[in-house]
């Protein structure tokens, strides 16, 4: 009988049709947002338990090591050598990860989906995208140094650049190749695509916090996120293989060689010397946004996000889960670095 109704629709709670495609909207898009704080989360499960069988592999040699050469064990210099110089967990982690993602999203997804082209990327555009890419680190910088001045205050600080500083070579393989690959194929491969067809815009946003949540300590996460921004766009609008190029010279030109660089020089000098290089690249961003700003603001508008989209990413259960666990990493990591200033005296 109620089939005669207008706006009648054969399912339990909703007698308008358009109300309930809003809401079966809503459950799709908050179950594919939820998938993607659960497959981050696998991963980090990965990566983590990747991470301690390397290091225990690795404590074992280094305490046979010690012995031979000292006599004795010395935990502290293992410790040393094992944290700061090992990155074949990280590496494990990545071949199991693509693995699973080749299983998981086949072949078409893995080999086509995530390297789809765009817009052809020119040389001039490719300066301009790495100057507001780089100028991310002024933000990193800037951050660092008025966190050390409040951490002062309390008569507290944190490790130094140098006490922080990785080696090895497989620290290096992977900070300077494993890394950029592993995590463009991830969060914006795999993170971004799945979000794109809700929206560019809040698909570049979403993904560039979870990026920045997935590194896990206060230093690392604002800058990750700034340049996920950049690298969602150039993903979206050119191709992924551009973004693993601005990560790949991040990573390995800016902050390993540029940094050993700046060692090699009297403490003033080097520093100055990367402050000059990272201004430059700031300056230059501040101009070409500024003469660019119709376009990015024509680009803004013509790409509307879904409505509820937004809504949708905060309730979903996988979202929220990460979140929590990734803000809990990142409040333990301040703790667990942050020390009394005559510590180091």
């Amino acid at each position: 009988m109620y089939q005669n109704y207008p706006g009648y629709y054969p399912y339990p709670f909703y007698w308008n049709q358009e109300e309930y495609l809003r809401q079966m909207r809503q459950k799709q898009m908050r179950r594919d947002y939820s998938a993607q704080g659960w497959t981050l989360l696998i991963y980090y499960g990965i990566m983590t338990l990747a991470v301690t069988i390397a290091s225990l592999i690795d404590t074992f040699i280094q305490m046979g090591r010690s012995f031979t050469e000292a006599g004795s064990v010395d935990m502290d210099w293992i410790t040393n050598q094992v944290l700061n110089n090992s990155g074949w967990g990280y590496m494990l982690a990545i071949g199991v990860g693509f693995i699973i993602l080749l299983m998981w999203k086949k072949s078409a997804f893995t080999f086509g989906t995530i390297w789809q082209r765009g817009k052809p990327m020119k040389v001039g555009g490719f300066l301009q995208t790495l100057s507001i890419f780089m100028s991310a680190q002024m933000i990193f910088m800037v951050l660092s140094l008025l966190v050390e001045l409040l951490l002062n205050q309390a008569g507290l600080t944190s490790p130094s650049a140098e006490a922080m500083e990785v080696d090895g070579l497989s620290m290096f393989l992977y900070a300077g190749l494993g890394a950029p690959i592993s995590e463009e194929i991830l969060f914006r491969g795999l993170i971004l695509r799945r979000m794109e067809p809700y929206g560019k815009k809040f698909a570049i946003f979403a993904s560039a916090l979870l990026f920045g949540l997935f590194h896990g300590n206060l230093s690392q996460a604002p800058f990750a996120f700034c340049v996920g921004l950049v690298l969602g766009y150039v993903t979206l609008e050119h191709n992924i293989g551009w973004a693993m190029v601005l990560h790949m010279f991040n990573n390995l030109i800016i902050s390993d060689n540029l940094t050993r660089l700046s060692e090699l020089l009297p403490e003033n000098t080097g520093s100055l010397l990367i402050w000059a290089v990272i201004g430059l690249f700031t300056l230059a961003a501040v101009v070409i946004l500024i003469a660019q700003r119709k376009k990015i603001k024509a680009y803004l508008q013509s790409n509307q996000d879904e409505a509820g989209c937004a809504k949708a990413f905060w309730s979903a259960p996988g979202i929220i889960t990460l979140v929590v666990i990734m803000s809990v990493s990142i409040l333990s990591s301040v703790f667990a670095y942050i020390m009394p200033m005559d510590y180091l005296s």
